[in-house]
């Protein structure tokens, strides 16, 4: 564990002054000059320690536990003294859980190299987070992907009756995901061997709980053959966000809403929402992510930094001004609707098919200049929710909000997406949509 990773696990949070470690209880830097760090959800003067207090102290504890017995020993990875903070609970974040998983692969390869499941899940937990864009990291997945290979081919041979399917496929996974992201040609052809061996196990194993892994993977083989033939990734469908909903709902069934891990696929369930253009859905489900990680984690924890960020990008509103086919940010309506304040242009944002770029359109929103103009003369980008009203031959739908997801130059109107489940999709005329600029409280929406 080099002193310059140590440096930049220190770089998300600086002690305050007179924050100690919370097990040596020096203050400063230790004897190597590296600085006390905390990357979990600790608030105040908690939490703080260096990284060789934290390693010796996951290490003392992993002996131990198991000089208490086997049957004791096969708890030592549940309890995570590699992965979380004993005070706070909550998982180690950034470098400083890049770290922890160096020092547990090196601790059980020296410790308990013979006891090979254990092994095993260190170096999945370690090829989990290495950046292949990092030569070191790129040399240390090869690496670890051989030391796996051979040791589930070991546990083949011997029999190991704790080779399970699950253990296999997360194997195979691992290696696919990493070589995907490794990227190049070499790579890729790896990565679709190890992923479609990974989907063959679960689809031949009947196993329930695998089954909701058999589209993710095939997702994953998608987007690798997409890269292999020189295009780019797929597109995502409903069926796929189908499937993301399924794998949220799941977690958060199996290990509650505070856990980090459903925190962090909300998100991803979110962000894909949201470039699907179910704008209202990935807003509803970012405002209960976002209360969640602020009470449990705190607002500087990564996790609600993460959701901040979608939560607050989803609350801008983008319209295309006719008069100069240049994006805007719309603000608010004037005039009883009749006209619409808006600001930009947002000239250097480069427009997809099915959406425009975030970081481009922050950029520019706040720069640009305020002009109002009659709200007949912007056209809505996809995704953007509005709501309905002025409807005659049907009534009922006024006040119904909804994104929208296309629009027929044929006929001249908005495919509107709604809320309510149970009201199928609805094709609308300009002038009977509003920008929704502000949700509503879904319990206000009756």
């Amino acid at each position: 564990m080099s002193s310059a990773s140590q440096s930049t696990s220190a770089a998300s949070l600086t002690p305050p002054d007179g924050a100690s470690c919370w097990l040596c209880l020096e203050e400063g830097p230790d004897d190597s000059g590296a600085p006390l760090v905390r990357d979990c959800s600790c608030r105040g003067h908690s939490g703080f320690a260096h990284v060789t207090c934290l390693v010796k102290y996951a290490e003392s504890k992993s002996k131990d536990l198991a000089e208490r017995g086997p049957h004791i020993m096969s708890n030592m990875f549940d309890k995570k003294f590699f992965e979380n903070c004993p005070n706070c609970k909550q998982e180690y974040q950034n470098y400083l859980y890049y770290d922890m998983t160096k020092a547990q692969l090196d601790f059980f390869e020296r410790e308990f190299i013979e006891v090979d499941r254990w092994y095993l899940r260190a170096l999945k937990r370690r090829i989990s987070v290495l950046n292949a864009a990092k030569e070191a990291d790129r040399i240390e997945g090869e690496e670890i992907s051989a030391k796996m290979l051979s040791l589930i081919d070991e546990m083949k041979n011997s029999n190991v009756p704790l080779l399970s399917n699950v253990t296999l496929t997360g194997v195979y996974l691992d290696i696919g995901r990493f070589n995907f992201s490794v990227g190049s040609k070499r790579c890729l052809e790896k990565a679709k061997y190890y992923l479609e061996k990974a989907r063959d196990i679960v689809v031949v194993s009947g196993d329930r709980e695998l089954q909701l892994m058999v589209k993710s993977i095939e997702g994953h083989i998608a987007a690798v053959e997409e890269r292999l033939s020189g295009g780019s990734l797929p597109k995502k469908t409903e069926s796929d966000l189908s499937e993301q909903r399924a794998r949220y709902d799941y977690v958060l069934q199996m290990n509650g809403e505070n856990d980090v891990g459903t925190m962090q696929l909300g998100v991803h369930l979110a962000s894909r929402l949201s470039l699907a253009n179910h704008t209202i859905e990935a807003s509803r489900l970012l405002d209960r992510l976002v209360i969640i990680s602020r009470r449990v984690h705190g607002s500087d924890h990564k996790e609600t930094k993460n959701a901040e960020l979608w939560w607050q990008r989803l609350k801008l509103r983008y319209v295309v001004w006719i008069g100069t086919e240049e994006m805007y940010q719309a603000l608010r309506y004037e005039n009883d609707g009749k006209s619409c304040v808006i600001q930009g242009p947002l000239s250097k944002v480069v427009r997809g098919d099915n959406g425009v770029s975030f970081e481009t359109l922050e950029t520019n929103a706040a720069s640009g200049t305020i002009a109002v103009v009659p709200s007949a003369e912007i056209f809505f980008s996809f995704g953007l929710p509005v709501m309905l009203h002025g409807l005659k031959k049907a009534a009922h739908l006024n006040g119904e909000i909804g994104d929208v997801r296309d629009y027929c130059k044929l006929s001249g109107r908005w495919e509107v997406h709604l809320e309510d489940k149970d009201l199928k999709p609805v094709k609308v005329k300009h002038e009977n949509l509003r920008i929704v600029f502000d949700l509503p409280d879904p319990k206000n929406l009756d």
